[in-house]
């Protein structure tokens, strides 16, 4: 396989990053290396929920186990619905089959992604500073803050929403705040009444006009690592928001502003965040998405060489339909699949595919969760508020989401290509061949 050999730079190692790693793995690539800029491994904010689509995925990976071990097992649903104020039971929408979905706090989903990569693979403290192109070698001089360097013929942008290798790929664009800000947290169960813990086990929606707080069942007893992670969605303006970064901390008491008035459940909830934390705050977000990227490399037919941006780096989505660390996982397996099984040393052959593959979903799915966001913080008069929401109706936007499996459409689409290219003749040596994903 012509690109196998290639020297590849992975930027980043959030989720995006490490699950191109795994992937590459899995698929045969072995020269490749991680560049992160954080000195250590840590990764902020509440939980996160993998649904089936990406579960299948690292379940191919081999990791379903260590995902189990410290994430939710068996949810008895994947949302149910409440009432903001009265806890009223509004519905609910079931699984979408197996594999279930997981709940897992971010850091232990890269732990769990980190394990199966070698340490010899991964270089942390390195944050970049340029990436120059050496046309005399045909490659990439990488250059770290730390005034190290590192040479690559193929560099993978995972770098996040904020995406220094995307600034060196030209894009000068900004992302769009989405009107909401989110707050995380957690909460013990312990700290919690009997009742109000044994609802929490659930995946649950408070939903309220122009505003929700959603509650993440995480990871399991077993391991000791459960606790109800807290997602609260307020629509907020942008002008209050005074820290130079997306992610900040702030006062429970901003949170407590906002649902004063809801339902006890949720009053315990601000509680036991006051309770867990010891400065009295906890993080906020602001949300922001970007437009859909026209392109995401750049390379030349004629070069074995390139660069292409995965994950939130290219294809950003706001979290109103879980899917921003699901997407990087599909991409990432999806990538490292395809640089694997080409055939040919055409990487911009290779990056179009992937492009092609991959822009469809990922920019429907941004169109979509921006949408869920937009009707989740609906100015719609409290009296008309809970007859307009339709659980039904929700699950039915999301189900192309859920069920898809990327898996079957990689191999489909490869084996496509691989027969096409079979039926050439008198050209067949100048077109791509691709190997059938096992």
């Amino acid at each position: 396989m012509a690109l196998r050999g290639q020297r590849i730079a992975v930027i980043g190692g959030g989720i995006g990053g490490m699950a191109f790693m795994n992937s590459a793995l899995y698929a045969g690539l072995e020269n490749m290396h991680l560049y992160e800029a954080a000195p250590e491994f840590t990764e902020v904010g509440a939980g996160v929920n993998i649904t089936r689509n990406a579960n299948r995925v690292l379940d191919a990976f081999g990791l379903k186990d260590d995902m189990l071990w410290s994430s939710s097992r068996n949810p008895p649903s994947y949302m149910e619905y409440r009432h903001y104020r009265t806890e009223e039971y509004l519905g609910q929408i079931e699984e979408f089959g197996e594999p279930r979905s997981r709940q897992i706090h971010r850091a232990h989903l890269v732990e769990v992604l980190k394990k199966k990569v070698p340490d010899s693979k991964i270089s942390k403290g390195k944050r970049l500073v340029a990436v120059e192109r050496d046309e005399t070698d045909d490659c990439y001089t990488i250059k770290f803050q730390d005034g190290t360097e590192s040479k690559a013929d193929i560099v993978v942008g995972c770098d996040g929403i904020k995406s220094r290798v995307r600034q060196h790929l030209g894009f000068t664009d900004e992302p769009i705040y989405s009107g909401q800000m989110v707050y995380r947290g957690y909460v013990a169960y312990d700290d919690l009444t009997q009742e109000t813990a044994e609802l929490l086990r659930k995946t649950v929606n408070f939903r309220g006009p122009q505003r929700h707080v959603l509650t993440l069942p995480i990871g399991n007893e077993e391991s000791k690592t459960d606790r109800v992670g807290i997602i609260g969605f307020m629509t907020e303006p942008l002008e209050g928001w005074t820290s130079e970064s997306w992610l900040a901390k702030a006062p429970v008491d901003d949170l407590y502003e906002h649902v004063k008035d809801w339902s006890p459940a949720v009053q315990e909830i601000i509680h036991g965040l006051r309770k867990g934390a010891e400065d009295g705050k906890i993080l906020k977000q602001t949300l922001y998405v970007r437009d859909p990227t026209p392109k995401w490399y750049s390379a030349q037919s004629w070069q074995k060489s390139g660069i292409i941006l995965i994950g939130d780096s290219v294809h950003s989505t706001l979290p109103h339909q879980g899917q921003g660390a699901c997407m990087a996982i599909e991409s990432g397996f999806a990538l490292a699949q395809v640089l694997s099984n080409w055939q040919s040393a055409d990487t911009e052959g290779a990056f179009q595919f992937f492009q092609d593959l991959r822009k469809p979903r990922t920019d429907k799915i941004t169109k979509t969760s921006y949408e869920t966001g937009k009707l989740a913080s609906a100015d719609i008069p409290e009296e008309l508020w809970s007859q307009t929401f339709s659980p039904g109706a929700v699950a039915e936007r999301m189900r192309w989401v859920m069920e898809y499996d990327l898996l079957a459409e990689l191999s489909n689409r490869l084996s496509a290509v691989d027969a096409s290219d079979e039926s050439k003749t008198s050209t067949a040596s100048s077109i791509p061949q691709v190997a059938r994903v096992v």
